[in-house]
């Protein structure tokens, strides 16, 4: 099936994963699994949308760095078209894993610059935009100016420090999203639901997406813990927009669950591996992409 392309508007980093073997304290040398590997937002949502066979472009910020070989190579075997714009130093995420699962992250994000707008016009029916972006100076007037592009526009959740909420919840009502997909705690502290019509939600038992007058829940299917949660919100995110794209707006009740049902299924399976970005059962093998 051939489907509506998407473009995607957010941060590809250097991820470097580290699960402590215990406790960290001042001072001390704690034995740790430490591993590299692709990551940030929006190429995380490009990779997954890339595996549901989704013509997708990547519009980002990449350095000439070793960290952008790496990038570079990962979102090509995927099929994601990649638009990078010039930047002094590829971003880089350290994501410190718990023993439960979650984890916390150090963030050395690159700013996108100005001319975001520009190179995602004309690439895609539906526009991603990692809410990352809307953490960057700016970020007001480049939201307004992505929501000027003849697209539907879909805003992608993330954490937000207090100090920055007011500023990232004035550029998110610029942008002005058809969708909004979060997790719990970014909805509720972040009013979401008063920024667009459609609400998707995730927590620890699964979803509840509401649009229009259209509201449906599913939950996690049972199976092992979680191990890690790193990308497992942007899988879920994702694999709705799959879902969706070829839906009329807003969808009906039975397109929507089944959309939700199949993002909560990926987005379960991606909490229970490590990496923000390793291949699951149920994504397109890498024979079949293009």
């Amino acid at each position: 099936m051939t489907h509506p392309a998407v473009v995607v508007v957010g941060d590809a980093t250097l991820d470097v994963h580290v699960k402590p073997a215990a406790p960290l304290a001042a001072g001390s040398d704690v034995p740790a699994e430490v591993r590299l590997g692709p990551g940030g937002q929006g190429a995380n949502l490009a990779v997954r949308l890339a595996r549901q066979g989704v013509a997708v472009t990547l519009v980002c910020a990449l350095a000439d760095d070793p960290a952008a070989e790496m990038i570079r190579a990962g979102l090509d075997a995927d099929g994601v078209t990649l638009v990078a714009l010039p930047v002094q130093a590829t971003g880089v995420i350290v994501v410190i894993g718990g023993a439960d699962g979650e984890r916390s992250m150090l963030s050395d994000r690159a700013p996108l610059p100005a001319a975001v707008a520009d190179a995602a016009a004309g690439r895609g029916d539906w526009l991603l935009v990692s809410g990352y972006v809307l953490l960057q100076p700016g970020a007001a007037e480049l939201a307004g100016r992505l929501a000027a592009l003849p697209t539907r526009r879909v805003l992608v959740g993330c954490a937000v420090a207090d100090e920055a909420l007011a500023a990232w919840r004035a550029a998110a009502r610029e942008l002005r999203p058809d969708l909004v997909v979060a997790n719990r705690e970014e909805a509720d502290r972040a009013r979401l639901a008063e920024l667009a019509d459609a609400l998707a939600v995730t927590d620890a038992a699964g979803a509840e997406v509401r649009i229009g007058v259209v509201r449906t829940m599913a939950a996690i299917p049972p199976g092992q813990p979680a191990v890690d949660t790193t990308g497992a919100g942007d899988a879920f995110a994702a694999r709705l927009v799959a879902g969706l794209l070829e839906a009329a707006w807003p969808p009906e009740e039975v397109r929507l669950r089944a959309a939700v049902e199949a993002a909560v299924e990926l987005a379960s399976t991606v909490a229970r591996v490590g990496g923000a970005q390793t291949e699951v059962p149920g994504e397109r093998p890498a024979a079949l992409r293009r």
